[in-house]
């Protein structure tokens, strides 16, 4: 029992009706009264997700679109007074590659923002397939003693049924 307890993280969520079958498990009472109950119910199957990596995940995704935007609000003056001024018909990626007159600052380049976004979307991917991972390698290790824990209580219960 503390084996799946401390592997499903579910220390402080346990219903007290959960925790007085455990508790009267572990001292050996009341097993008359615990034989006649359905594990299954009483301990139910839960597992606990990698919450922070979920929240991460899931606020970066959108970091590649704001860095864009940011950038692109960043250029977007300097190219209307660069067609007011130069050439009414210039091309705005060109405008945001190269920077004629530094207009704006390095980082805004639309080089550095492809890049940038590029690593962040890196990055996520690496994320996405991590937190896959622990996920259905932390199910397994749940499940495995999620089976194991039921076994050893339905074999010890069965004793008084």
């Amino acid at each position: 029992m503390d084996n799946w307890v401390k592997v499903s993280r579910q220390g402080g969520r346990i219903s007290p009706s959960t925790q007085l079958f455990i508790d009267d498990l572990v001292a050996g009472q009341n097993q008359q009264k615990w034989a006649r109950t359905n594990v299954d119910q009483m301990v139910p199957f839960r597992t606990q997700g990698p919450r922070l990596l979920l929240v991460v995940r899931a606020g970066a995704l959108f970091l590649p679109i704001l860095l864009t935007w940011l950038s692109l609000s960043q250029v977007i003056g300097p190219f209307a007074l660069f067609l007011q001024n130069q050439q009414p018909s210039a091309n705005f990626l060109w405008f945001w590659q190269t920077n004629p007159g530094n207009s704006f600052s390095d980082p805004w380049k639309l080089s550095h923002v492809a890049l940038t976004d590029a690593a962040i979307l890196a990055f996520l991917t690496v994320l996405a397939m991590r937190v896959t991972w622990w996920e259905s390698a932390r199910t397994e290790m749940a499940e495995h003693a999620y089976g194991d824990m039921l076994a050893a209580v339905e074999n010890y219960l069965s004793e008084y049924r």
